[in-house]
C-alpha cells in the first residue's frame, strides 16, 4: 500500500482506540480488561497498516565512499606506476567503514571494482580503449558508483588531456549531486618526442596558381635531426633534411597548381608529410595530411559494383563533355575525401554490402552537406535486391526500395535453416587449412551471434501475410520457431535465444526437415534460406536441393566463407536460389535480410517495356521515341519526389529526382549495361539523356566570393572564412561539420574582423572531417563552400600543452583540492552526509506479532491481581508437601494438598466419642462426630477459567453461580 494511503489509515486507528477507551472508563474488572485489549488491538492494527505503507527512516551516513577514476588513456601510459602507488596508498589510508571504488576511463569507461570496505590494491586489471580520453563519460560513471548512503568524494587521476566530451559539465553535475572532486595530476601529457603537428595548405586553388604547403613540426625534447618526406597523391615530391630545436619548426614547400592546358588539371591533390627521426618515441604522430582542390571543369566519379559495368556509361558521359573516373569494386567504396574530389558520383549496380555503413555516411555528407550530386543506376544488385531497404542510403534516395502495393505481393512461406553446430561458436578467421583442419582463432566473432542478428533482421523485413519458420540444426534438427504467420517480436526473441552452438553439422537432415515442413504450407512461393559455414563431409547435398526444386521449393545458401564454398554454391544453383559467400561476417545480417525480402517481394520485372514520359523537364524532352528497356527493378517513389519517367504495366518509377539537403539525387531503376539497356546501345539519345541526368545533379554555387579553409590543430578543428571584400555587418556565417563517424554538427562562425570569420571546434576522432560553410547576407542567396580537414592520428598522440592547467580548472569547478595525497582523499570536509534508508517494516510486523495475540489473551483470560503470584507459588508448595504435581492443565488450589475427611451425617448433639491413649475407640462409649469443615472458596479469575475447562473435559458441568457448597 502506498505511504499516502497507509499513513492516514494508521493515524485514524489511534483516535478510534482512544474513543473506545473513553467510552469504557468504568472501574469494573471487565472494563479494565476491555480497555487493555482495545489498546493492544489499536497498536497492532496501527503497526500492520504502517507496515503496508513500507515506511523507511533515513539515517545519516557518516562514513565516506571514495571513487577513484583513473585516466588510463595512452597519454598517461608513462604514469601507470604512479597510479598504482597512489591506489595502494589509498587502500592503506582507508579507515573504519569507509568504502572505495575504482574505475578507468579512456575512449570508454570500465569499472575495476565497486564500493568495498576491503578494496584490493595493485595495478589496474581492467582495460579501456586508450586512443582517446572522454573524462566526462568516466565522471558520470563515477557518480553512479558513489551511491548515496554515505559522504561521497571522487578523485580523478589524469594528465588533464581531454580529447572528447565535456568534462567541465560533468564536474558541475557532480557538485549538484553533493559530490566533491579532487584531482591528482599525472604529468602534462607530453614526454620527449618529435611529431608532425599539422600540414597546412589552401583548401582550394585555381589552375596555374602558386601556393605553399606548410608542415609544422614540434620537438618536446632535446634538439634532434631527421628527414621530412613530402608526398603528393602517393608520389615523392621532396625529401628534406631538417634540424629540430626544442619547440616548433615550420617547413615550407612551394607548389604550383596544374594549368588549364595540362592533362587532369582539375581534381584534388592529397599531400602527406612523413617525419623520420631517431628522436621519435611515438610513431603514430609522425604523419600529417592535407588536401588541395584545384578548380576546373566538373568531374564525375563512377563507382561500379562489378568490374566493367560502368564502361558504357563512362563512354556516354565522356562523349557528353563530362570527364569521368571509374572506381572498380576491388578498390573498395570511396571515402569522403575521395568523393569530394568530384562534383557528382554515380553508383552503377552497387550492392549495399559493398557500400557499408561508412560508405553510406560518406555519401550522406557528400550530398546533404557538401551539395554534390548523386545518381543511382539499377541492376540485379541494387535497390531491393541489393539490400537498400531500411538503410541510410535509401533515406537519401527519392524512391523506396520496395513495393508498397500489398496486392502485388504473393503469399510466401520461408524456412530459415540455421547452422548451430560447434564450429559456429567462433570465427574461422583463416580460410586456409593446415593438416586438413580449419584454423580457429579463439575470441573471434561468434557466428551464432551473427546468425541471431541475421535471422532477426530477416524476419523484421517480412509482412503479416508471410509465413516464416526457423529450423536450427547440428547433429539433429529442431524447429525453434515453427512455421507460422509473422509472429510477435517476443516470440522471435524467445526462439533465437535457443540458438546455441553444439554438436556436428548435418545439413541434409535439416534440409529434409525443412522440405517436409514447407510441403503442406499453402503459399505461392516456398523458399529455404540455409545459413552455414559449410564444415561438413556429407555427400549428396546437391541432390537434396534438387529434390526441393522438384517439390516447388527454392533454396538459397548464405555461407561464412570458410567451408566448402563450391558445394554450397552448387546447392544454391540446383535449388534455383542464390549463393552468398558471406566472407565479411558483418555483412551477413544485411545479406540474409535482403535475400528474404527479395523472395517475399519479387522486385525484378523483365520483359519489353517502353519508357513513359510523365513530367515536362529538359532531361526527358527527347525521349518520346526511346527504345524499350528489357527490365527494371520495381520501387515506389516517395511523396515529395518528381517522377520524370515510368515503366511497366504497373507504371513503376523509372527516373525519379529530388533534393536531399544541399544536393540533388536521381534514381534510375533500369540498368546501364547491355542487358536491360541493350536496345539503347546504338541509340544517339542515350548520350544526351545520361549527360543531362548527371549534369542536373552538379552543384551550381560558385563560392560567393569568399575562401574557406579548415585544419586540425591541437586545440581542435580550425575553420576560417575570408571574403574577397568586407562583408556587411548583418552577415551570418555558419558551418556544418560532419565527422568520420557521420555525426553532424552545426556551429556558428563569429566575425574576427571586416572580412574574416573564424572558429575552433572539437575535432573528434581521426579521419576526414567535411566542413560546409554557409554565408548568408541580406538580399542574396546563401553562398556555400565545402572543404575537408583530415586528422591523421588520434588527438591522444598530439601535443597538448596546458594539461596541468586544465586539470586544475576541473578541481576548482569540483570545489576540491589539487594533487591530494591518499590520506587527504578520505577527509570529510566539503562533503554532505549521506542518507541511509532503514526499513521499518520488520519492526512494525514485530509489534503487530506481539500486540495482536496479547489482545486476544486479554479478552479471553481476564487476569486478576495476584493470579500470577498464586500460579507461581502453587508448584513450589506442592513440591514441599511431597504431593504429586497436578496435570499442567489443572487449576491451582489455595487449600493444602491433604485430602479432606470423609463426609458423614452429623447428629444435632451428642456426647463426644471416647478415645484411648493410643487413639483407638473405647468400646462401650458413645461415638462423637468431628466438627464440620467448611468447603474451600470457589476459584476466581484465571483459576476459575482453568477449572471450568478441566471439568468440561471430564464431562462435568459448572455449578450455577448461586449454588452453595
Amino acid at each position: 500500500m502506498p505511504l499516502a494511503f497507509g499513513a492516514p489509515l494508521a493515524l485514524l486507528a489511534l483516535p478510534v482506540a482512544a474513543i473506545v477507551v473513553l467510552l469504557t472508563r468504568r472501574r469494573s474488572r471487565v472494563d479494565r480488561h476491555l480497555r487493555t485489549a482495545t489498546f493492544l488491538r489499536a497498536a497492532g492494527v496501527t503497526a500492520l497498516v504502517l507496515a503496508l505503507a513500507q515506511p523507511t527512516w533515513n539515517a545519516a551516513g557518516g562514513d565516506l565512499d571514495l571513487v577513484v577514476l583513473v585516466d588510463a588513456s595512452d597519454s598517461t601510459s608513462a604514469s601507470q606506476a604512479a597510479v598504482t602507488a597512489w591506489l595502494d596508498g589509498a587502500v592503506a589510508a582507508r579507515g573504519g567503514n569507509d568504502r572505495m571504488a575504482v574505475a578507468a576511463v579512456g575512449r570508454d569507461a570500465q569499472v575495476e571494482h565497486a564500493l568495498r570496505v576491503d578494496p584490493p590494491g595493485g595495478r589496474l586489471q581492467v582495460r579501456v580503449d586508450g586512443s582517446e580520453t572522454d573524462l566526462a563519460r568516466g565522471l558520470r560513471l563515477a557518480q553512479g558508483l558513489a551511491g548515496s548512503e554515505h559522504r561521497r568524494r571522487v578523485v580523478l587521476l589524469t594528465d588533464g588531456l581531454e580529447t572528447r566530451g565535456d568534462a567541465a559539465s560533468a564536474v558541475t553535475e557532480l557538485r549538484a549531486a553533493g559530490i566533491a572532486l579532487d584531482v591528482v595530476r599525472l604529468g602534462d601529457g607530453a614526454g620527449a618526442d618529435v611529431l608532425v603537428a599539422g600540414v597546412d595548405a589552401p583548401s582550394r586553388v585555381r589552375a596555374g596558381e602558386a601556393y605553399e604547403v606548410v608542415v609544422t613540426l614540434v620537438n618536446t625534447g632535446a634538439p634532434a635531426g631527421g628527414e621530412l618526406v613530402l608526398l603528393g597523391d602517393g608520389d615523392l615530391i621532396e625529401r628534406r633534411a631538417v634540424e629540430l630545436d626544442t619547440g616548433t619548426t615550420e617547413i615550407r614547400f612551394e607548389r604550383v597548381a596544374p594549368s588549364d592546358d595540362e592533362v587532369d588539371a582539375a581534381g584534388t591533390v592529397r599531400y602527406e608529410a612523413r617525419l623520420e627521426s631517431a628522436a621519435s618515441t611515438e610513431p603514430r604522430n609522425d604523419i600529417g595530411v592535407a588536401a588541395v582542390q584545384v578548380a576546373g571543369p566538373a568531374r564525375v566519379l563512377l563507382v561500379e559494383g562489378t568490374a566493367g559495368d560502368a564502361d558504357e556509361l563512362a563512354r556516354l558521359l565522356e562523349a557528353g563533355g563530362l570527364p569521368t573516373t571509374v572506381r572498380p569494386p576491388q578498390d573498395g567504396f570511396p571515402r569522403l575525401d575521395d568523393l569530394l574530389e568530384h562534383d557528382a558520383a554515380v553508383l552503377v549496380d552497387v550492392d549495399e554490402s559493398q557500400i557499408g555503413e561508412a560508405g553510406a555516411v560518406a555519401l550522406d555528407a557528400y550530398v546533404r552537406d557538401a551539395g554534390r550530386g548523386l545518381t543511382v543506376v539499377g541492376g540485379e544488385r541494387s535497390y531491393g535486391p541489393g539490400g537498400y531497404d531500411g538503410t541510410r542510403l535509401e533515406e537519401l534516395l527519392p524512391v523506396f526500395a520496395r513495393i508498397e502495393d500489398p496486392q502485388r505481393r504473393p503469399s510466401v512461406a520461408q524456412a530459415l535453416v540455421v547452422d548451430v553446430s560447434g564450429s559456429m561458436a567462433a570465427c574461422h578467421c583463416r580460410p586456409a587449412f593446415e593438416g586438413g583442419e580449419p584454423q580457429m582463432i579463439e575470441g573471434g566473432v561468434n557466428k551464432t551471434d551473427i546468425s541471431r542478428e541475421a535471422v532477426a533482421r530477416a524476419i523484421a523485413n517480412l509482412d503479416q501475410q508471410d509465413t516464416v519458420g526457423v529450423l536450427a540444426f547440428h547433429t539433429r534438427a529442431e524447429w525453434v520457431l515453427p512455421l507460422q504467420s509473422l509472429p510477435d517480436q517476443s516470440v522471435v526473441d524467445d526462439a533465437l535465444a535457443r540458438l546455441h552452438p553444439q554438436g556436428d553439422t548435418r545439413i541434409s537432415t535439416a534440409l529434409e526437415e525443412a522440405i517436409e515442413g514447407l510441403k503442406d504450407v499453402e503459399a505461392r512461393l516456398r523458399h529455404i534460406v540455409l545459413f552455414t559455414d559449410g564444415f561438413t563431409n556429407e555427400r549428396g547435398l546437391v541432390a537434396v536441393t534438387e529434390r526441393a526444386a522438384e517439390a516447388g521449393i527454392t533454396v538459397s545458401v548464405v555461407g561464412t566463407g570458410e567451408g566448402t564454398d563450391d558445394v554450397l554454391e552448387e546447392m544454391a544453383n540446383a535449388g534455383g536460389g542464390r549463393f552468398y559467400p558471406g566472407r565479411d561476417l558483418a555483412s551477413i545480417p544485411s545479406v540474409l535480410a535482403s535475400e528474404v525480402q527479395m523472395v517475399a517481394r519479387p522486385l525484378i520485372e523483365e520483359g519489353e517495356f517502353p519508357p513513359i514520359v510523365t513530367a515536362a523537364d529538359p532531361i526527358v524532352d527527347r525521349l518520346d521515341a526511346a527504345p524499350p528497356l528489357l527490365g527494371y527493378v520495381a520501387t515506389t517513389e516517395k511523396p515529395t519526389a518528381r517522377t520524370l519517367l515510368r515503366i511497366g504495366d504497373e507504371r513503376d518509377p523509372l527516373l525519379v529526382t529530388w533534393q536531399a539537403g544541399l544536393g540533388e539525387v536521381v534514381a534510375w531503376t533500369s540498368d546501364a549495361v547491355p542487358r536491360w539497356s541493350s536496345h539503347w546501345a546504338g541509340w544517339e539519345g542515350a548520350r544526351d539523356l545520361w549527360s543531362s541526368v548527371v549534369r542536373s545533379t552538379l552543384p551550381t554555387d560558385d563560392g560567393g566570393g569568399f575562401d574557406v579553409s579548415a585544419s586540425v590543430t591541437p586545440d581542435g578543428l580550425r575553420i576560417e572564412v575570408t571574403a574577397s571584400e568586407p562583408l556587411p555587418a548583418d552577415t551570418v556565417v555558419t558551418a556544418t561539420v560532419t565527422g568520420p563517424d557521420g555525426e553532424r554538427r552545426q556551429v556558428p562562425v563569429p566575425r574576427e574582423d571586416l572580412d574574416t570569420f573564424a572558429a575552433t571546434v572539437a575535432a573528434g576522432g581521426e579521419g576526414v572531417h567535411a566542413v560546409t560553410v554557409a554565408v548568408e547576407r541580406a538580399g542574396a542567396e546563401p553562398a556555400r563552400r565545402t572543404v575537408t580537414a583530415t586528422r591523421t592520428y588520434p588527438a591522444e598522440y598530439a601535443l597538448h600543452p596546458g594539461g596541468a592547467e586544465a586539470a586544475a580548472v576541473l578541481a576548482t569547478i569540483g570545489e576540491g583540492e589539487l594533487d591530494v595525497t591518499p590520506e587527504q582523499a578520505f577527509r570529510r570536509d566539503g562533503t554532505e552526509p549521506g542518507r541511509r534508508p532503514r526499513d521499518l517494516v520488520p519492526w512494525l510486523l514485530l509489534i503487530a506479532l506481539l500486540t495482536i495475540p496479547a489482545d486476544v489473551g486479554a479478552r479471553r483470560l481476564r487476569l486478576e491481581r495476584g493470579d500470577l503470584a498464586a500460579f507461581l507459588r502453587l508448584p513450589r508448595r506442592r513440591e514441599r508437601a511431597g504431593a504429586p504435581l497436578p496435570p499442567a492443565t489443572a487449576a491451582p488450589r489455595a487449600a493444602p494438598s491433604a485430602p479432606p475427611p470423609p463426609t458423614t451425617e452429623v447428629p444435632a448433639a451428642g456426647p463426644a466419642t471416647p478415645v484411648g491413649a493410643d487413639g483407638a475407640h473405647v468400646p462401650g462409649q458413645p461415638t462423637q462426630p468431628p466438627p464440620p469443615v467448611a468447603p474451600p472458596p470457589p476459584p476466581t479469575g484465571a483459576a476459575a477459567l482453568l477449572a471450568s475447562r478441566r471439568r468440561a473435559r471430564e464431562g462435568a458441568t459448572d455449578p450455577p453461580p448461586d449454588e452453595g457448597p
